[in-house]
């Protein structure tokens, strides 16, 4: 009974959220960066993207790279999905959207899709156009570059938090970005 009540009232929490959410009322670039510390014990990933955020959504455009692992990979990420706030709060951004790019092993390119959700906070404002955000991302993806020619068997590969499947590929990162 316990736990039935405790489902209900996350069920009317996050129907309360929803209710409430509107789309962000301004329009601006970001630019950022982001750091992927999930990857492995031995390193992390570091990218940067664009994104060109709407009152109803973002597009973006973003490069990241890894060189922990025995064969280094580099990828190029579009993405494209939608923006909205709590309670007419412009300082707190949440998104959620699709992912679509190519990442490049020993030259070879392999095709990924995903999705993201993440969120950020408006930190600062300078001049009067200057912004200064500090954000969290979680994605998703999957990638054909998980296949046994570069990792060997399935063993070798990490569980993930949401699926076992060795071509899916679980990420978080911190992003720090400026926009205007």
């Amino acid at each position: 009974m316990k736990r039935f009540k405790k489902v209900i009232v996350g069920v009317l929490l996050v129907k309360s959220a929803i209710a409430n959410a509107q789309f962000i009322s301004e329009d601006y670039t970001q630019v950022s960066l982001f750091i992927d510390p999930t990857i492995t014990d031995s390193g992390f990933q570091i990218g940067g993207e664009i994104q060109k955020i709407m009152h109803w959504g973002y597009a973006s455009v973003g490069a990241s790279t890894y060189n922990g692992f025995e064969v280094a990979y580099t990828d190029l990420i579009g993405t494209l999905g939608i923006n909205f706030n709590l309670f007419n709060n412009n300082e707190i951004r949440y998104y959620s959207g699709f992912r679509l790019g190519i990442i490049w092993r020993e030259t070879n390119p392999f095709p990924m899709v995903g999705g993201v959700v993440g969120g950020d906070i408006r930190l600062s404002k300078f001049y009067a156009k200057t912004k200064f955000h500090i954000g969290i991302r979680l994605w998703t993806d999957y990638r054909e570059d998980q296949k046994d020619q570069f990792y060997g068997d399935a063993s070798g590969y990490k569980k993930g938090w949401l699926t076992n499947n060795p071509l899916l590929q679980e990420n978080g990162a911190i992003v720090v970005s400026i926009s205007w």
